[in-house]
């Protein structure tokens, strides 16, 4: 039998067997899923949503950096970088820096919509980390930024 060839693009709630960008080889294939063998060496069933056929790069985070001063404003721009060498931005607050922007800034109109914002509990390193990798390995940190030009 010839198997076919998938790459993980999320990970989901797998993320004891599957990890994002890997290559896994589907030893049975059903309509809506695959059974490859995981991280863990065990043969599994798993939707196809979290695939792409074929032996395919996907872009993964690499780093990421502050592009303002955390002292001066309410919302800090964010440069991410993948490991293909793309560059996507987005803004991260926390609930406190976000009633903050509300309540020292003469909004018209007084309220906002920005899709590519990302609050977080804390402004700190590891949160920032933690944060960014669990939308990376979801699938989501593409919809949570914006491409830089």
């Amino acid at each position: 039998m010839e198997y076919k060839f998938v790459t993980c693009t999320s990970i989901g709630v797998y993320g004891h067997a599957l990890t994002k960008g890997k290559i896994y080889q589907a030893v049975a294939e059903e309509a809506d899923r695959y059974r490859i063998i995981g991280n863990h060496d065990k043969r599994v069933w798993i939707n196809k949503y979290y695939f792409v056929d074929g032996e395919v790069e996907v872009p993964i985070l690499s780093s990421w950096k502050f592009d303002d001063p955390l002292e001066d404003l309410d919302l800090i721009e964010v440069t991410v970088t993948f490991n293909n060498g793309m560059k996507r931005w987005c803004l991260i607050t926390t609930p406190e820096r976000l009633i903050k922007h509300f309540e020292h800034t003469n909004l018209d109109p007084p309220g906002l919509n920005i899709q590519h914002l990302i609050i977080v509990k804390e402004m700190n390193d590891e949160v920032i980390n933690r944060t960014l990798k669990h939308l990376d390995e979801q699938g989501q940190i593409e919809k949570a930024t914006l491409q830089l030009m």
